[in-house]
């Protein structure tokens, strides 16, 4: 499998210029990557089967409080570090910023937010244990599974310059998304088991929508330019898959908020 992983970072970064520095870090080899991304979609496949099978609906509700409150922590720790590290190395908003692949300053931090994504299953498995099928989406399998190999290539070949931007806007939704979690798990009106509706939901979709078109518009602005801060070949992937990323949160955001209820035939 380290063959194989060899074989896409060579695609992606033919010269060598981007990549080096991080080679023999912790789950930075293929074999570690994709055995952690396989695990995860057979853990899936057999916490469905085994919670369908007559299995009464769990709710870990002491674990889910730790988790929550650990993501908030965590993810506002990154998207902070992110904008010190940057400001600290003279980095810009607009993409170009010079990459250093021997003296990387984000490298460190994306290797946390790297393995943070590995963290990020524990939302699957609340999931299945809560038996809420309909959260158990093709957005959120993809999601969850795609992001955490993405950021294995990015480990690998873009572990500095305009990285940071993407820790931070993550950083920032995912602190958002996990108060928002939080908050739904204390919703509840005492004996009636109802939710109050949380009012800014649809918002949090919104912002994530947002996140991927300034990523969107970071990629294309580096391919337009000429820029070397990151591999040509990596920008072009990249952009392609943040705009799949978008189309499947704008297919979630219509069927989800902007479907006019159909009226009532008396």
């Amino acid at each position: 499998m380290d063959t194989v992983g060899e074989s896409i970072l060579q695609n992606l970064d033919p010269s060598n210029e981007y990549r080096g520095y991080t080679e023999g870090w912790p789950l930075t080899d293929f074999s570690s990557a994709i055995t952690i991304a396989l695990s995860y979609l057979i853990a899936i496949a057999v916490g469905t089967t085994v919670m369908k099978s007559g299995v009464a609906a769990i709710d870990p509700y002491p674990i889910k409080f730790m988790y929550n409150v650990s993501q908030i922590m965590l993810c506002s720790y990154m998207s902070i570090e992110a904008v010190l590290l940057a400001y600290r190395a003279g980095y810009t908003l607009l993409p170009g910023n010079p990459y250093n692949a021997s003296e990387p300053k984000i490298a460190n931090l994306l290797w946390i937010f790297y393995v943070s994504k590995i963290f990020d299953f524990w939302d699957t498995t609340f999931i299945i244990l809560g038996k809420k099928w309909r959260q158990l989406s093709l957005l959120h399998v993809y999601h969850h599974f795609t992001i955490f190999l993405f950021y294995w290539l990015n480990i690998n070949v873009a572990y500095d310059a305009d990285i940071y931007l993407t820790v931070f806007l993550n950083g920032f939704i995912h602190t958002v998304m996990y108060t928002y979690y939080f908050i739904c798990m204390h919703n509840k009106i005492p004996g009636t088991g109802k939710s109050v509706p949380i009012w800014w939901k649809s918002s949090l979709t919104m912002l994530q929508m947002i996140q991927f078109l300034c990523m969107m518009f970071q990629a294309s602005y580096l391919l337009v330019s000429g820029s070397k801060s990151v591999g040509k070949r990596h920008a072009s992937l990249y952009l392609a898959y943040i705009f799949s990323l978008l189309l499947l949160f704008g297919q979630f955001y219509v069927s989800s908020y902007s479907k006019k209820p159909k009226k009532k035939i008396a």
